[in-house]
């Protein structure tokens, strides 16, 4: 009876064990045949130090939920399937070579680095797989996202001028085309009557009886010296594509259509273009990222049991 009971109590201890297990090892999610399970995930957590700081590009937070730790594992499989599909493979050797690679840069030895491992809380293991992760998903944004990226020299002008926008040092040089008319012609135009008047001529060409001797002429390379400060200013306050506001030059009243507004390069400006263009570059890859996940996700089995 003894020995029956002692059984049965090993019996239950060791489906107790079991059930935590299987527990522990939950599986979150299944990409194809990838599973992620819930041991991963949280141990993911737990190291999250070490992945910030073997690759910032992808934990770029000093915290996850373990909901964003899945989202993060799952798009892990996405990219590797993209690469395979390429022909990209990142080998245990690659993996290796980069690894000794910090090593010199560091100046420490593999005995050092598996000290600080340890210490980190940690695995060789999990290191190495960290820096395929990071290297896989460095080639993605080269091979896939950047290609798809595109950063214009206005771009950077534009943003230049928008953080800038109280700075009086800033100078423009503008592409106009320029519609006149004398003032005795029309009287004084209502609130936006002469700026949808060119707007419809710019349509069909078509004019109103009483705007039937306006001119047009186009001005190029237009630059803030030698103009006044009135003129100066409205052009300025509008927008490339845009219409001005009317103002009145030698009796006649103007309504400017800006063509293109270009900031003058100034010694301040080319300080900080370099700096601005891959700060535009940044975002848009990362708009660009978000996109892809969603639309490569469509192309997948994902089964998400968090």
């Amino acid at each position: 009876m003894k020995l029956a009971s002692r059984f049965f109590f090993v019996f239950t201890v060791l489906c107790s064990l079991s059930a935590q297990a299987k527990l522990l090892d939950k599986i979150s999610a299944i990409v194809d045949d990838n599973i992620i399970t819930m041991s991963q995930v949280n141990r993911t957590v737990s190291n999250l130090a070490i992945k910030r700081n073997v690759a910032p590009m992808i934990y770029d937070k000093t915290s996850f939920t373990a909901a964003e730790i899945l989202q993060i594992s799952i798009n892990k499989y996405l990219v590797r399937s993209k690469l395979t599909e390429i022909g990209y493979t990142i080998t245990d050797d690659q993996v290796d070579a980069q690894i000794k690679q910090n090593q010199e840069r560091l100046g420490v030895d593999r005995k050092a680095l598996m000290g600080f491992l340890k210490q980190q809380g940690t695995s060789f293991d999990e290191y190495f797989e960290s820096l395929r992760e990071a290297i896989e998903y460095s080639y993605f944004v080269n091979r896939v996202i950047s290609p798809m990226i595109s950063v214009s020299e206005q771009d950077v002008k534009n943003t230049y001028y928008k953080n800038n926008i109280k700075d009086s040092r800033m100078n423009f040089k503008y592409t106009l085309v320029d519609y006149a008319i004398p003032q005795e012609n029309i009287g004084k135009p209502g609130k936006g009557q002469m700026e949808d008047v060119v707007r419809q001529y710019r349509i069909n060409s078509n004019l109103p009886e009483a705007y039937s001797t306006m001119t047009v002429n186009n001005l190029d390379d237009i630059t803030e010296e030698g103009i006044t400060a009135e003129f100066r200013n409205l052009l300025k306050s509008t927008d490339e594509g845009a219409l001005t506001t009317p103002i009145v030059i030698n009796n006649q009243y103007h309504v400017f259509y800006l063509a293109k507004k270009d900031l003058v390069e100034t010694e301040a400006f080319a300080s900080q273009k370099d700096k601005i263009k891959d700060q535009l570059f940044e975002k848009a890859v990362k708009a660009e990222i978000a996109v892809w996940f969603e639309r490569e996700r469509n192309k997948h089995y994902i089964k998400i049991s968090l």
